[in-house]
């Protein structure tokens, strides 16, 4: 509900100071005398703001040329910020998410300024209280045609699937002579659907160095798609929906290393794909950084010479 309280009235004199210039996400609007139909006229801006990817209300500060330009407070208002916030959030279907207010009082009268942060992702679109959507351009409420309205719902409609991390990352080892003759690891890793939407048609890839596979492992060898160059790829294609911020384990790989291909373990990376329908992702991750014994990174000296594999 709260802007940070990093914005004193030092900031905003600099903001006039340094005729900072508006653009689609930072607006100065003069202020004047407050009464009952201020409220109204605040809250249709900040919907429309809103509607148009979020950004910053500054009012109490006049602009000339689209820059600040010089103090005008909202004068007679004795309000507080929890009643400006919920004032505005009344007059908007689908109350806006994260909307942040900070009330600074002038130095030298009983002026205030009235600084609205609206976030990006806000839940748009919203309805405002005279039952029309607006958008934000140029420093004016336009009220939004039908395809404007339709574009804006379909944008929530999205999903979003990210990579969580790798789980069952410590090593099994084998060991001969005080020495690993190899170290298994059967990494698991995880995804979330982090949009508002069911996710059915999605495909998780994972690839690292051939020379870590161990060939015998049935499960990750049916698994397998393709080489690229030095890198075996292995994907498996979602055989369920995944929820709106469900969590799921897609895939169990197995890796090891041995004394022969230690220094490719040390060297190279584990690379994930999310294919989805609304996009693509990759990720990166440092194999001998992720995946560790007791946890600890594996080093060359903890391979006996010629004694067998390692798997991961």
């Amino acid at each position: 509900m709260q802007i940070e309280g990093k914005y004193s009235f030092e900031y905003y004199r600099n903001l006039v100071d340094d005729k900072v210039s508006c653009h689609d996400s930072l607006w100065f609007v003069g202020g004047s005398q407050w009464n009952a139909g201020q409220s109204a006229k605040l809250a249709k801006m900040v919907s429309a703001i809103a509607n148009s990817g979020g950004g910053e209300l500054i009012f109490g500060i006049a602009q000339k040329r689209s820059r600040a330009d010089s103090f005008e407070p909202v004068k007679g208002f004795d309000k507080g910020k929890e009643w400006i916030f919920h004032e505005i959030q009344s007059q908007i279907d689908n109350p806006i998410a994260d909307l942040s207010v900070n009330i600074c009082p002038m130095s030298e009268s009983d002026g205030k300024i009235i600084h609205i942060h609206i976030p990006a992702n806000n839940n748009a679109p919203h309805l405002f209280s005279d039952s029309k959507f607006y958008r934000w351009k140029k420093g004016k409420c336009i009220v939004m045609n039908e395809s404007e309205i339709r574009t804006a719902y379909l944008k929530i409609s999205t999903c979003d699937l990210e990579f969580l991390g790798v789980t069952n990352i410590n090593g099994i080892p084998t060991l001969s002579g005080g020495k690993f003759s190899s170290m298994s690891f059967y990494p698991k890793f995880m995804i979330r659907n982090a949009g508002n939407i069911v996710e059915r048609e999605y495909k998780v890839e994972i690839a690292f160095p051939s020379a870590l596979f161990e060939e015998t492992n049935q499960p990750l060898k049916s698994a397998f798609v393709r080489h690229e160059g030095i890198y075996s790829v292995f994907g498996q294609r979602g055989n369920y929906p995944i929820f709106q911020q469900e969590i799921s384990t897609i895939i169990e790989a197995k890796i090891t290393v041995t004394a022969e291909n230690v220094s490719t373990f040390l060297n190279e990376y584990l690379n994930i794909y999310l294919y989805f329908s609304n996009g693509l992702k990759k990720h990166s991750i440092r194999l001998a950084d992720t995946l560790t014994y007791n946890g600890k990174r594996l080093t060359k000296e903890d391979f006996g010479k010629g004694m067998g594999v390692i798997s991961i």
